[in-house]
């Protein structure tokens, strides 16, 4: 199975570009002919359940399938076609563990049904291991990244996690390999550098400690990873594990950035307007208008920056800066004399981007790949209009507000243990809430983003006021833990106290 092809959920959009230039005219044609229907689902089931899953051969029509199913999935926000699509996909004798991955996240994502997506996706994680049996590698002590961890910052990012573990658990570091061959996209070769501390980073296939191929039937999966004892999971569950024991143990941040590279970015700060010795709170919201593009499945995880107006007007009423990240095409900000619209100006570099992230006095941001930089650094978040429920952030330091789940029928909110239960605690599709299950999905108000940033700096500042909550605070950890789930970000004071009637 070619390396490069691997990619996970929130890559799908981008793959789907490569795969149509890679599976020829009629292939494109027969898929384009879907986004017509698309909108009509009756006679879109009807294509799909007609159209031939074992046309081309080879590794064409696996990119043709792949490119099927990433467009009726993301493009269209359709999760029920998509998996009667790959149910089909998964019962050929063509199947692969990117189409596997796919009908995984067909499932998790877009209908909600968590469990049944770690058990499809272990019988691929059970494949790939009869296979590095076969090979005579199993046995071998390393971990095997591949570059799909290197093609976007939060991808990246998650590294924090995986190297915790490996450190815990006595891996020495020349044993954690991410292979990113050349050729291959790296979302920001600074931070990739970064992580080099603490990993193995090969980007030759002779440079490898084994035979090239072997990556596939040995590489740790970033969503559905293979453990030891043979089980697949979901990597948030490993991943916020992980960070408890890390905190229990009493350890510091991954990395430290380096102090020439800091001044470089203080002093391009100071051009910008920002005086020495001044602070400022790094922003990057996920814009409900995001690279211009049909925003389909992940739609769910966008927000409107506007709304985070007062809390911007707080930091600056504070003496700070707020430095505004995103991408180029981000619309612009209302003029503020302490606002710099970093992501629409010429300052933008890979190494200013981390700079930012890591010497922030907190970062304010949504559920997207930039948030999770900060942590590597020992930085806190004020993490908001996150999406979805099941996902609590990990990190003891930050604080989040989730997007309330309400019943269209007579407007009333589902409370925390109803969010944290299928199909509402992982499902990202707001058409299929909406339509099968009655479900909107409501992001945070201005004002409760704007008392989480205050609550921000109280903790920073040594205060705390908070012992009215400490009832609701244990009620709600009780909850998540219940449920499965052992992130140790808190929820808002703010988010408790409007609604506390919800923590049941």
């Amino acid at each position: 199975m070619p390396h490069a092809e691997r990619a996970s959920a929130g890559n799908l959009v981008v793959q789907t570009g490569h795969t149509l230039r890679s599976i020829g005219w009629t292939s494109r044609l027969f898929t384009a002919a879907l986004l017509v229907p698309a909108r009509f689902p009756r006679l879109l089931t009807l294509l799909l359940s007609i159209l031939p899953v074992d046309w081309p051969r080879g590794e064409k029509g696996k990119a043709f399938r792949l490119a099927v199913g990433n467009l009726v999935l993301l493009r269209h926000d359709r999760p029920e076609q998509a998996w009667l699509w790959m149910q089909r996909v998964l019962r050929s004798a063509t199947r692969s563990s990117e189409e596997y991955f796919l009908g995984a996240v067909c499932l998790y994502q877009g209908l909600g049904r968590m469990r049944e997506a770690i058990a499809l996706f272990t019988r691929a994680n059970d494949r790939d291991f009869a296979q590095a049996q076969a090979l005579g590698v199993a046995h071998l002590p390393y971990r095997v990244l591949d570059e799909i961890w290197a093609r976007h910052i939060g991808d990246a990012a998650t590294l924090d996690y995986v190297i915790k573990r490996d450190v815990l658990e006595g891996r020495p570091a020349q044993d954690i390999i991410l292979y990113a061959p050349p050729g291959g996209r790296i979302g920001n070769r600074f931070l990739l550098q970064q992580l080099t501390q603490r990993l193995r980073l090969v980007e030759r296939a002779d440079e490898l400690p084994f035979a090239a191929a072997a990556l596939g039937a040995l590489h740790y999966h970033y969503q559905f990873p293979r453990q030891a004892d043979g089980s697949t999971v979901f990597f948030w569950d490993v991943a916020a594990g992980t960070q408890r024991r890390w905190q229990k143990a009493g350890r510091g941040a991954l990395l430290a950035f380096p102090p020439e590279v800091a001044a470089r970015g203080w002093a391009l700060l100071e051009k910008a307007g920002v005086p020495r010795g001044a602070w400022f709170v790094a922003l990057h919201v996920r814009d409900i208008v995001w690279r211009g593009a049909t925003p389909g499945l992940q739609a769910i995880r966008n927000a409107d920056t506007a709304s985070y107006l007062p809390a911007i007007d707080e930091i600056t009423r504070r003496g700070g800066f707020v430095v505004r990240m995103g991408d180029a095409d981000a619309p612009p900000l209302p003029p503020h004399a302490q606002v710099i619209d970093y992501c629409r100006s010429n300052m933008r570099s890979d190494w200013m981007d981390i700079f930012l992230l890591a010497r922030s006095r907190f970062a304010l941001g949504s559920a997207s790949g930039p948030v999770f930089v900060p942590p590597l650094y020992g930085v806190p978040s004020v993490l908001t209009n996150w999406w979805p429920p099941g996902m609590r952030p990990w990190h003891a330091s930050d604080i989040y507000i989730p997007k309330l789940a309400k019943r269209m029928a007579d407007g009333t909110y589902l409370t925390l243990s109803e969010t944290l239960c299928e199909p509402v605690s992982y499902c990202h599709s707001s058409r299929y809430l909406r339509e099968q299950h009655g479900l909107g999905v409501e992001d945070n108000a201005g004002a409760i983003i704007h008392d989480a940033v205050v609550e921000m700096f109280t903790r920073l500042d040594g205060a705390s006021s908070d012992a009215d909550l400490e009832d609701l605070r244990t009620r709600a950890d009780r909850i998540y833990q219940s449920h499965g789930h052992v992130g140790m970000a808190q929820l808002s004071r703010g988010f408790l106290r409007r609604y506390r009637d919800l923590i049941a």
